[in-house]
């Protein structure tokens, strides 16, 4: 895990807006998210959890650390529950959804963004 300070995030929003972060990290496994927090430079100040970057307007200087989520995987848990990581992108998630079975998503394919930023961007299309 590598912290960055004063890091671009052009490419980390839909909008290709130049703006800067205090501090970056991409985190991987929740190791990495424990330790982001257990680490006393970071404590108390603000903090971003950025997804995909589809439904986010990044226009300053973000005073705080911007930790993008790319933690991934699919498992099924039994009973037709699956656990999904908050990294995995949602049309991929939606297309594996078919591909095994799993009705109900298909009208909320091709929607840009994370599967951990559905339920704060409120996914819905066609009434669904």
């Amino acid at each position: 895990m590598k912290i960055l300070k004063n890091h671009c995030l052009k490419q980390y929003n839909s909008f290709g807006l130049k703006c800067k972060a205090d501090f970056f990290v991409e985190v991987y496994s929740l190791s990495d998210i424990e330790k982001i927090y257990a680490h006393k430079e970071f404590q108390f100040i603000p903090k971003l959890i950025l997804g995909g970057g589809s439904n986010i307007l990044l226009c300053e200087v973000f005073n705080g650390l911007v930790i993008k989520m790319n933690l991934t995987g699919i498992n099924h848990c039994g009973n037709g529950i699956i656990k999904v990581a908050a990294g995995e992108n949602w049309h991929e998630f939606v297309i594996w959804t078919i591909d095994n079975g799993y009705n109900g998503l298909e009208n909320l394919s091709l929607i840009p963004g994370s599967v951990g930023a559905a339920p704060m961007q409120n996914i819905g299309a066609y009434g669904v």
